[in-house]
């Protein structure tokens, strides 16, 4: 099969499915094919991250390859019988390795979870099992969804940070290892490892999507989404997986149907939180930013600049995240199985330590300010149809840093309860308050890195963060940039 047929969209491969280039099954075999051979590292995931990969991405914790291809056979014969289920028929998907999957072992990243093989599906694999999708892969992640640690590598370079928690389907899709992928946020998991490898990654709107059937580590927190080559693809995968669900009580029952045309957007409002832009030290970097709003400012796009409220956000988000996961994960200290989590999380299992120990007057503390910054964030929202910042300030860090972690496990400019001008807000607020974010590439560094921006919209307005993310990508080929094979060191 050509190797472009990898890196097509999810409408392009769809096409091609239903013209009869190739069956689902052939596409398949070609997808598992390419992660045979691009994928698999010398050593068994889930890992502590390793030095030595042998030239291997190490994307997937398992491969399912009997069960991808009982469902591309499943999808041909559906196809051919004229039952269409979904535009996602028949094209091969993976999901991070939280998410339940029935007959197949769910990690959650940890050697602990090693051997666990789950008897039902999470509540979005059994919506894209309805709509004709074919799993083929556990994707690889942070242990237990944290910090910003995965064996998953960045195909852009090896030695650059992934950037955590869903990195290993960031990774894969960006490297044509699989059609699109599910993966899990709860303050920057999805957008984040989608700056670091030029993804499209959506954050959709807290209780767009149930949570039945995946990990929690934080429940008042925890989001999941699409991630993809294109924001359209991202619009494409919500639509199947969003709608309510009575196992999932936060989930709400405002319905989501997709556009894929922006239509026009001269006249929309975009407000732009311009002390983010100038965090980075490069001037390459911030050209590049500044020439994606003069794409937006070229639609006819009013482009306003704005100040968002300075709130402790990173003392609020681990505040709320060290009790609710300290309280999520109390079984692995009454069994003492959290003694074997891997090196790299030491400190965040004496974080849950402590956040059992925490006072209740701290947690409700957290969630009065939190209260108070939505009010704040829906004001800002209300007068413009989204807002924008760079993503990330600059392209993805060494993985390898001098104190001996792995990746950067905090923003490395300051500590994460400053609320200075330079501390990167827009992310933190967005997660905090609930609110949709879009992450797209929008260029690259002077080391050919991506570079990436952030569309936050209000709440349930998921489409509105998707037109404008459409919209650049119609006037840009950011998107369509695959990073070069061999991969560099």
């Amino acid at each position: 099969m050509d190797e472009t047929v990898f890196f097509l969209n999810v409408a392009e491969l769809a096409e091609r499915l239903r013209d009869r280039e190739f069956t689902s099954l052939e596409l398949t075999e070609a997808y598992l094919a390419r992660a045979e051979e691009l994928d698999v590292p010398p050593f068994e995931l889930p890992s502590e991250p390793r030095e030595d990969h042998g030239g291997k991405l190490a994307t997937m914790v398992t491969i399912a390859a009997d069960h991808a291809r009982a469902a591309a056979e499943a999808a041909d014969r559906e196809l051919a019988a004229g039952n269409d289920r979904s535009i996602l028929h028949g094209i091969p998907y993976g999901v991070k390795d939280l998410l339940d999957t029935r007959g197949i072992r769910t990690t959650w990243g940890s050697g602990i979870f090693r051997d666990r093989v789950p008897d039902r599906n999470a509540a979005v694999v059994e919506r894209l099992e309805e709509a004709g999708a074919v799993l083929m892969a556990k994707n690889s992640l942070g242990e237990f969804a944290g910090g910003n640690t995965s064996s998953a590598l960045n195909p852009w370079k090896l030695d650059r940070t992934s950037f955590g928690s869903s990195s290993g389907t960031v990774s894969a899709a960006v490297a044509g290892l699989i059609g699109f992928g599910i993966g899990t946020e709860t303050g920057g998991s999805i957008v984040f490892p989608a700056s670091a490898v030029g993804a499209s990654g959506l954050r959709p709107t807290f209780g767009r999507v149930s949570r039945f059937g995946c990990m929690a580590l934080s429940w008042s927190l925890d989001k999941i989404g699409p991630v993809g080559r294109s924001a359209e693809d991202c619009g494409h995968v919500l639509e199947q997986i969003a709608g309510p669900d009575s196992r999932d009580p936060s989930t709400s029952d405002h319905a989501f149907g997709f556009r894929a045309d922006p239509g026009s957007m001269r006249g929309k409002r975009l407000g732009v939180h311009r002390a983010e832009f100038l965090l980075s030290g490069s001037e390459t970097t911030r050209r590049v930013f500044q020439e994606a709003l003069d794409v937006f400012a070229g639609m006819g796009v009013e482009v306003e600049d704005i100040e968002l409220p300075r709130f402790p956000t990173g003392a609020l988000f681990t505040t709320i995240v060290t009790v609710e996961s300290g309280a999520n994960f109390q079984s692995l200290f009454e069994d003492g199985s959290a003694a074997r989590m891997f090196s790299f999380n030491e400190d965040r299992r004496a974080g849950w330590m402590a956040g059992r120990m925490l006072p209740a007057s701290d947690y409700l503390t957290a969630q009065r300010i939190r209260n108070q910054l939505v009010r704040e964030a829906d004001a800002i929202l209300s007068r413009y149809d989204a807002v924008i910042a760079p993503t990330w300030p600059n392209g993805a860090a060494l993985r390898a840093v001098r104190d001996g972690w792995p990746i950067p496990a905090r923003n490395e400019w300051e500590p994460p309860d400053e609320v200075s001008g330079r501390t990167p807000r827009l992310n933190y607020i967005a997660n905090l308050v609930g609110h949709p974010g879009l992450a797209i590439p929008c260029g690259f560094d002077e080391d050919g890195l991506p570079l990436s921006l952030q569309i936050v919209g209000s709440p349930m307005d998921d489409q509105s963060v998707l037109d404008f993310g459409m919209a650049f990508q119609r006037e840009t080929d950011w998107h369509r940039r695959r990073p070069p094979h061999p991969w560099r060191a």
